[in-house]
């Protein structure tokens, strides 16, 4: 998750930061190995959940400045 939270910091624009995100959620829907014995691990989709939050309030953050200025 810190490279996730590492990114979300970075020069990239927020859209494709967020697209990214939404790409990664839905490969982990799409890629998770279910144990018969035991649920799914839930772990990468928060994490990927969290980015994608700090990508839309990053998001909102400068949509917020560009209004004010």
């Amino acid at each position: 998750m810190t490279d996730q939270i590492e990114t979300a910091k970075g020069s990239v624009r927020p859209e494709a930061r967020i697209e990214e995100a939404l790409d990664r959620i839905a490969y982990a829907l799409h890629h998770a190995r279910h144990a018969p014995e035991q649920g799914p691990d839930w772990q990468p989709l928060a994490a990927n959940i969290e980015a994608l939050r700090l990508r839309v309030r990053d998001l909102v953050a400068r949509l917020d400045d560009e209004d004010e200025a």
